[in-house]
């Protein structure tokens, strides 16, 4: 389960080639060495492996202040996973108790209840009383997606395939707009979608802690129910949540553990939705959309090659919509989940370059997969539409 001593090896193949300079936001924010990736793993090895240096309130800090963005790793030549070690080093430093009992509680409910109405309201007062400004935090949907459908949705005209859908916990309590265009999308061009009954989060957010407990129940809940399904494909709106069980699930469960096997079938079936779809094929055409669209790539995108790609790919189908690049698109927005309520100013600074990209192409519909970059963009572009690519695919189809 994520044991820092068991990638030794793997901290000592950085070369410190520093090409993780052009990739770390907060490095690129701060100007800080100390915040670059080889320089967060010798601190890490001193402290934890060869314990040379003590755990001190800087020593904290560095560990605190990472996003879990996973770009270095992405960028690094010896695919060094400085994400997971990081992960392994708050599970060596708070043994899952980052936060205070209150909070981790509150954490626990949030992720095995999904985000109910009354949950998130309690989160928000929770917030607001900790000092947390939620000013672009989304309010609760009152009707969640999974009050609107469970059960099978069926193919129109002649299925193709059956996929069991993953509707991840922001998706289903703030925008059950995305879940309903996944479905009504995958419908349209053949494919029957399965609504699994009693799915919890994913477990990132409590991983992020290095709750690896927590995250570990999370997993074996939701693996046990996926892995049963007969299904082609198990399809996500959200990369974090695909990064989740198709990445991390198996570096999280011990190999005894004894869903491991059924672990590694659901890994091996798990697409991002538009992914999915692009790599089936449409078979209803799209209407003419006359709209310019940009898209911002998240960052939990390395566990496929192909879903950075997917969405230019699917939507250049739709006649007369067109996409405008930004200079940097897959730039961080800085949201990193909850980061931005703990480190707001630094958040803010690394959000403001990512909205300087966006205004400059003219356009103003974003697109991106990940529901945390969706609340932390749209709340500075009043005026502007951020949603899923399949959203943007929905309207074409008249949804």
């Amino acid at each position: 389960m994520l044991e820092l001593k068991e990638y030794e090896d793997l901290i000592a193949k950085c070369s410190h080639c520093q090409l993780c300079q052009t990739t770390c936001l907060v490095y690129l924010e701060d100007l800080l060495e100390t915040h670059l990736a080889g320089a967060r793993l010798g601190l890490i090895s001193a402290v934890f492996l060869e314990g040379v240096l003590p755990v001190t309130k800087r020593f904290r800090e560095i560990l605190a202040r990472c996003l879990l963005c996973t770009n270095c790793t992405q960028t690094c030549p010896s695919w060094v996973p400085v994400d997971e070690i990081i992960v392994a080093a708050r599970y060596k430093l708070y043994g899952g108790k980052r936060r205070n009992a209150v909070e981790r509680r509150l954490m626990h409910k949030a992720m095995s209840q999904r985000g109910p109405k009354g949950l998130m309201e309690k989160a928000g007062l929770l917030a607001r009383k900790m000092g947390w400004s939620t000013q672009e935090l989304p309010a609760p949907d009152p009707l969640p997606f999974e009050d609107r459908y469970q059960g099978l949705i069926p193919a129109e005209g002649k299925r193709r395939a059956r996929v069991a859908y993953y509707v991840g916990c922001a998706t289903n309590a703030f925008y059950p707009d995305t879940a309903e265009a996944v479905v009504r999308v995958l419908a349209r061009n053949g494919i029957e979608v399965i609504i699994p009954e009693g799915l919890v989060c994913c477990g990132l957010p409590a991983l992020v802690d290095g709750d690896l407990a927590t995250a570990g129940e999370m997993l074996r809940t939701n693996i046990s129910i996926l892995a049963d399904l007969e299904v082609e494909a198990i399809v996500t709106d959200c990369t974090s949540c695909g990064l989740v069980f198709k990445a991390k699930a198996l570096k999280i469960l011990s190999q005894d553990d004894p869903v491991r096997p059924q672990a590694e079938a659901v890994a091996a079936r798990t697409w991002e939705a538009t992914d999915y779809l692009n790599h089936i094929g449409l078979v209803s055409d799209p209407s003419p959309l006359p709209e310019q669209w940009t898209y911002h790539v998240p960052c939990h995108r390395g566990w496929t090659l192909t879903v950075t790609d997917a969405p230019r790919r699917l939507l250049a189908e739709v006649p007369q919509a067109g996409l405008v690049e930004m200079e940097y698109p897959e730039r961080c927005c800085g949201a990193g989940g909850g980061f931005f309520l703990e480190f707001r100013e630094l958040s803010e600074s690394i959000r403001s370059h990512k909205l300087e990209d966006i205004l400059k192409t003219g356009t103003r519909t974003i697109l991106t997969q990940c529901p945390a970059c969706r609340s932390y963009l749209s709340g500075p572009l009043k005026d502007f539409t951020v949603m899923h690519p399949l959203s943007f695919l929905a309207r074409a189809y008249g949804n």
